[in-house]
């Protein structure tokens, strides 16, 4: 089993806050997982993969997980690597929630504005409380979708599912459009066409936006260096990671660290 080591953050009656690292370290099972309570897991860095009955997901900075208590699950960390997460317990966070939500997604906007309050709340520094809950409404928000006519279906939404959890649990390997087209069962050109319908962006364009949050989470939440940062996010070298960061975020990695004011989305 992988060893957790839990801190807390804020205590108060209706919302809990505490940052919950792991090793990683997958080993046998003695006895079926299931989560204690109902709550909320934001990956800070790191990734790991859970199932349940309904849901197959890939966890990191950018995908929100929402758990049920008592429920049989599995986490898992195929890549071998540890993580850290932040744990929201408390009946506030489900006054604002669908309550059939598992998991969803965290943009870049409200991961560092969360990562700002997180940090003052390191240091000791007052925080208000309108403040942490401003910051866990812009992560649990739904994002806007513009409308559009002839939505994909339900075959097209599974075969961009299965690339993209594919991406998302492997972005720091070099993968290959074949292999993930054979995973989700169809052609390399059908996988190209169904992914940027169903996802608006293409492949690459899909793994470079993962390999960059990745990349952002471990800036603001570790202490590696950028040359180290730039590896475990999946790029060459820490100039093929400076080079995407200034053209996604509009900075440097090196500024975005000094705590220079919030990135746009």
């Amino acid at each position: 089993m992988p060893r957790l080591h839990a801190s807390p953050l804020l205590r108060e009656p209706d919302l809990q806050l505490s940052r919950v690292t792991c090793d990683g370290h997958d080993g046998p099972r003695l006895q079926e997982e299931c989560s204690d309570g109902e709550g909320l897991v934001l990956a800070l860095h790191g990734r790991f993969q859970f199932r349940d009955a309904t849901t197959r997901a890939v966890v990191g900075p950018g995908v929100g997980l929402r758990t049920r208590a008592h429920q049989p699950c599995e986490i898992s960390h195929p890549h071998g690597g540890g993580d850290a997460c932040l744990s929201v317990r408390g009946p506030w966070v489900f006054r604002w929630m669908d309550p059939d939500t598992r998991t969803f997604p965290v943009s870049a906007e409200a991961y560092v504005r969360l990562q700002a309050v997180l940090a003052r709340v390191a240091r000791q520094e007052p925080v208000e409380r309108l403040q942490v809950e401003e910051a866990l409404c812009a992560v649990v928000s739904p994002p806007t979708r513009p409308e559009r006519g002839d939505a994909p279906n339900t075959r097209e939404q599974t075969i961009a599912g299965t690339i993209a959890h594919s991406v998302a649990l492997r972005f720091d390997e070099r993968l290959s459009l074949e292999a993930l087209a054979r995973g989700a069962g169809v052609s390399v050109f059908h996988a190209c066409r169904v992914f940027r319908r169903v996802m608006g962006t293409g492949v690459h364009q899909h793994q470079q936006e993962v390999r960059l949050r990745h990349a952002l989470a471990l800036l603001l939440d570790t202490r590696l260096p950028l040359a180290e940062v730039a590896l475990e996010a999946g790029f060459a070298n820490q100039g093929h990671l400076g080079n995407a960061f200034m053209r996604r975020y509009g900075r440097t990695p090196g500024a975005t660290r000094k705590g220079l004011p919030p990135l746009s989305p």
